[in-house]
């Protein structure tokens, strides 16, 4: 038996779409106040303003690994003026989530459920989204009647059993073990307006890496390059403070290397420049490592991901040529 979370769309959450055919603002999912559901997402807090998660989905239409930004508007508990001050929960659409077209239409019915998946032992809690259009089929009447049922009417529902449709494509779709992370400049745009103090907390292990390997392509920052099969790759997200020192999750903390490069990196043996640079420490006796010397590093398009200049001060000061000290590896 699992748990899953329905809810059909709504005309306002989806951008009120026009004659034209167009959203006429952004577009989300608004999920609700219930104990039940706020229990089956990321706990977000009253006391601090407009609190975020990053909600990594995987839509059973896609199989990828999509990342969306799920917002408590808390304004009401902030001293906010308005005659209507915010207090709702959102998940927020991108384009990864929907591609080029607008996938959510009015009185669609999405269905989550959690799952639990480890991908190079490390563990992450992801929701599975199924999208039922309004086709009068038995499998949306059936959701329809889960939602119409449910004690609390809002377009929602709660519902603990077995959705066999919704398990036949989940089957499908996990035994491709094809779960790349996608993540919309929506989304890192979003988290900037997140105040400083707060981003770290957006950031774990898994997230670390989605992001980073995201910001880089896929290729390594060095070679430009990739070994892979399916969705495993012989690329690693190196952190450049290393998070031994302090060093935070942060994707501006990151470099997609593949796996030596990351040993050579973590050891010391190479550093950066300030304007990204590779500089190759003149102990390092490696003809295929100075070969790189003086290069430049693959820099991402969106800004967000562009490593940090202090944390490349502090791998150059604190980490460069650190295989010479004996006990410090």
């Amino acid at each position: 038996m699992s748990t899953y979370y329905l809810k059909k769309c709504g005309h306002q959450e989806l951008g009120s779409i026009g004659q034209d055919g167009r959203p006429n603002r952004g577009r989300y999912l608004l999920t609700s106040m219930n104990e039940n559901v706020l229990s089956f997402f990321p706990p977000l807090s009253t006391t601090q303003l407009n609190d975020c998660a990053l909600l990594p989905i995987i839509p059973l239409y896609s199989g990828e690994k999509v990342y969306c930004n799920y917002v408590y508007h808390n304004d009401k508990y902030h001293g906010s003026t308005a005659v209507h001050p915010r207090n709702e929960y959102r998940i927020y659409l991108n384009k990864s989530l929907e591609g080029d077209e607008l996938r959510f239409l009015e009185n669609d019915i999405a269905v989550f459920r959690k799952e639990d998946m480890t991908e190079e032992g490390m563990t992450q809690c992801v929701y599975l989204l199924d999208l039922v259009h309004n086709d009068n089929s038995a499998y949306y009447r059936e959701l329809n009647q889960i939602i119409e049922n449910y004690p609390i009417k809002g377009g929602y529902g709660i519902f603990n059993g077995t959705l066999v449709d919704f398990e036949i494509r989940a089957r499908a779709v996990l035994a491709q073990q094809n779960t790349i992370a996608v993540i919309d400049n929506s989304v890192t745009d979003r988290i900037e307006k997140t105040p400083t103090a707060d981003i770290a907390n957006l950031f774990n292990a898994v997230t670390f890496r989605d992001f980073v390997m995201t910001g880089y392509g896929n290729l390594c920052a060095i070679t430009g390059t990739v070994i892979k099969y399916q969705g495993f790759s012989n690329l690693e997200a190196a952190h450049i403070k290393p998070k031994s020192h302090g060093g935070l999750y942060l994707p501006n903390n990151g470099l997609a290397l593949c796996r030596d490069l990351h040993w050579a990196f973590d050891k010391g043996f190479f550093t950066l420049t300030d304007d990204y640079k590779i500089k190759v420490h003149p102990q390092i006796e490696s003809d295929y490592l100075r070969a790189f010397d003086n290069q430049r590093i693959r820099i991402p398009a969106n800004s967000f991901f562009i490593p940090d200049v202090e944390n490349i001060r502090y791998h150059r000061e604190s980490v460069y040529g650190l295989f010479l000290t004996t006990g410090r590896l």
